[in-house]
């Protein structure tokens, strides 16, 4: 018996519904803080929109799936990622029930995440910045994970110049990022132990952003993910 992958799952459930499709194509980008992963996000977008039929125009997801989680359980996104990035305490998670506290914990707020991403991915034609999105669509087929990384004083001084920050600022920053980081990395290692959890990891200080985009484009097309889009043609 096959095993009960989550693309075969949605695959059959779909079929369900006389929606029977594959999966994506879909790009998740994963970045340690600093790096240019809406930028790069956006500019590979432009770039396979040139390629891509008009019905197949790929977008970009970044904050936007904060706020999808935000207006269906009416919290605030602001609350909504400060719960997300929140360890898991007893003692609060005790006092919520007891005063029967409608505000989700940190494991719910993933797993509503968790799932808003899957379903942009296996609808397809999406780039998806953070969020877990490699852990989250470990198990769908059709889609190629990026992992951006660069030294970190190359990151502190690209979020002084990008930002406008002091050097002592971006070093507050990215400290206080990666603690805050610490434990849901913990959990994404769990949901997908892969090892390698990435397709591709580029190095943001050595390549240009557009140097990367085209590592990318070049990976989906070796990958069959994507197409190059028919050149019309004129009798003579």
């Amino acid at each position: 018996m096959d095993k009960l992958t989550l693309s075969s799952y949605i695959r059959d459930n779909l079929k369900e519904t006389g929606q029977d499709k594959e999966p994506g194509p879909f790009v998740t980008i994963s970045r340690q803080f600093g790096c240019d992963g809406y930028e790069i996000a956006d500019l590979l977008a432009e770039k396979l929109n040139q390629m891509a039929s008009d019905e197949h125009q790929w977008k970009v997801y970044k904050r936007e799936i904060l706020k999808r989680v935000a207006e269906e359980s009416g919290i605030s996104e602001e609350i909504i990622e400060r719960e997300r990035q929140a360890k898991p305490n007893f003692v609060r998670d005790l006092c919520r029930s007891i005063r029967n506290n409608k505000l989700p914990d940190s494991l719910e707020i993933l797993k509503a995440i968790t799932t808003i991403v899957r379903i942009i991915a296996f609808d397809g034609y999406a780039i998806i910045v953070g969020h877990g999105a490699t852990a989250a669509t470990a198990e769908i087929d059709n889609g190629l994970n990026i992992r951006l990384e660069a030294p970190r004083e190359w990151r502190l001084k690209r979020l002084c110049r990008r930002d406008g920050l002091t050097f002592q600022q971006a070093e507050n920053l990215i400290r206080e990022t990666e603690t805050g980081r610490k434990h849901l990395d913990q959990i994404y290692q769990k949901w997908n132990p892969r090892t390698p959890a990435f397709s591709l990891m580029l190095d943001n200080s050595a390549f240009t952003n557009e140097e990367i985009v085209e590592y990318i484009v070049l990976a989906l097309k070796h990958r069959n993910l994507i197409k190059e889009k028919p050149q019309n043609t004129t009798a003579d």
